[in-house]
């Protein structure tokens, strides 16, 4: 699912280029609709959306859109624990990464200020989606070897290990980020999510 453009809200383009923030710099890629950028006039920072509703709803897109890039993630992880179907298994989580990486690009562009509390709505978000990436990145690194020579004893691997250490803290954050979100959704007429859906 694309996030739309709302007001002067911009997103980093799918379609190609590159982004950096927070040192990771990723370029976007994917089959779904090219977000328009919009160039704001010489001098001037970008802005996000000025009506909190408007906010609300941005937001609640770049939801929908995480949680269904991480659809995939446990049956992939079996496949390359049980060594079947580990090359389908590698690239479903070759997806999700990817994916997660332009989520956490694209929430430092979120327009936040209108909403009641929107700066901590904001940093806690933040904070869910780089524990997802990092978790998604350890696995990822695991997976890689794994599929090219796949062995039975995967639960001492580091890198495995790592991954279920960050996807810990994910979804500790992400509970702290719902604490905050789910009230607004429900404001502003907005599915109200659980950990899972982020």
């Amino acid at each position: 699912m694309s996030l739309a453009t709302a007001g002067s809200f911009w997103l980093t383009p799918r379609g190609g280029g590159t982004s950096a923030v927070g040192g990771i710099r990723t370029a976007m890629t994917g089959d779904r609709a090219e977000a328009e950028a919009e160039t704001p006039p010489a001098g001037r920072a970008p802005q996000g959306p000025h009506d909190a509703e408007t906010q609300a709803r941005v937001l609640d897109a770049l939801l929908a859109d995480s949680g269904g890039s991480r659809s995939g993630l446990g049956s992939a992880l079996d496949q390359l624990r049980s060594c079947e179907g580990t090359a389908t298994g590698l690239a479903t989580l070759q997806r999700i990464t990817a994916a997660r990486r332009e989520q956490v690009v694209q929430v430092d562009a979120l327009g936040t200020g209108e909403l009641d509390g929107g700066d901590a709505v904001k940093a806690r978000l933040t904070r869910a989606l780089t524990a997802s990436f990092n978790a998604d990145e350890a696995f990822l690194a695991w997976a890689t070897r794994q599929e090219a020579g796949c062995g039975r004893a995967w639960s001492g691997d580091d890198d495995y290990r790592r991954g279920l250490a960050f996807s810990g803290e994910a979804t500790t954050a992400k509970r702290g980020f719902l604490k905050l979100w789910n009230p607004l959704a429900r404001r502003y007429g907005l599915p109200v999510r659980d950990e899972h859906e982020i």
